[in-house]
């Protein structure tokens, strides 16, 4: 299966970084989106702890709660929505297109969350982006990078380029998948922005939901392989209970020291309404969980 048709970018927002007033600049480019004020509805946030939220009602393309939403902060691997999304608009990659590990797969970060691939692990591009977004593995990230650019280096100007094409000029990526950099950085906004753009593809949708991939490949001795991968999202694993009758359309989490717990999601009300929750910067992953059930138990109230 060929993956989507890219969808075409906005103009040129290099104006956004010289504004003291982002969401006055913004609204040109966000005929399709809402568009937050730096700091909104404090007074309903006094019990989340993330130093930086989002939430905003996407169906109605409404900004309903906000605090930081222009600050520049670490995404961890929050990163990979716009791994994934370069590779969706790749038209020379197909799904079944068989990748072959390399030297790329190698990360010396402790504590990064991996796929466990070997050097000369076969697998195809599908099973690739599913360990990217099930399992956040920072090696599937790499081959990502490598396949559809040739490099890491070259893979991160396409990543650049595309984040200042959908206005995202807070954001400024080095690797492709969220390890520490001082200069790898993106705001509660532009990562709504991101967001907000893979969920244009079929593919994202099913590739930020799935609780559980099991992928059959072979290493390079030729022998059989089976990895299965959780999803790193506590709500999808059952870890953490949504609000009632709210559920995960797509969602990818981040965590690093300098990060600290992150989770950019995309939840559906049973009325079918769609919510984006954007929160960086939790002290821990039970708080970043308790202040995303937060955000939306009040947009009921913030309406």
């Amino acid at each position: 299966m060929r993956f989507s048709k890219r969808y075409a970018a906005v103009e040129d927002g290099t104006a956004l970084l010289k504004s003291t007033n982002p969401s006055s600049v913004l609204a040109p480019f966000a005929a399709d989106l809402a568009v937050p004020e730096a700091e909104s509805g404090s007074e309903y946030l006094t019990d989340v702890r993330a130093e930086g939220v989002l939430l905003i009602d996407g169906t109605n393309k409404k900004s309903l709660l906000s605090h930081n939403a222009y600050t520049r902060m670490n995404p961890a691997s929050t990163t990979k929505i716009m791994t994934c999304l370069i590779a969706l608009e790749d038209l020379e990659i197909h799904m079944d297109d068989l990748w072959t590990a390399g030297p790329e797969i190698v990360v010396s970060e402790p504590g990064a969350s991996m796929g466990g691939f070997q050097q000369g692990d076969q697998l195809t591009a599908e099973q690739v982006l599913y360990c990217l977004m099930v399992r956040s593995g920072a090696d599937a990230a790499n081959m990502v990078a490598t396949r559809v650019a040739g490099s890491e280096e070259a893979f991160v100007e396409k990543m650049n380029e595309r984040a200042k094409e959908l206005g995202a000029t807070g954001t400024h990526f080095t690797n492709s998948h969220g390890l520490t950099d001082p200069n790898h950085y993106t705001t509660p906004y532009d990562l709504y922005l991101i967001l907000h753009e893979a969920m244009k593809y079929p593919e994202f949708r099913k590739l930020a939901s799935e609780k559980l991939y099991v992928a059959d490949y072979v290493d390079a001795a030729g022998q059989a392989v089976q990895k299965k991968w959780f999803s790193t999202n506590y709500y999808l694993v059952g870890k953490a209970k949504l609000p009632t009758g709210f559920s995960v359309v797509a969602a990818k989490t981040g965590t690093t020291m300098a990060a600290g717990a992150c989770l950019a999601q995309l939840s559906a009300s049973e009325s079918g309404r769609e919510y984006y929750s954007i929160v960086l910067k939790s002290p821990n992953h039970d708080t970043l969980y308790q202040d995303t059930s937060l955000l939306l138990q009040k947009s009921a109230q913030v309406h």
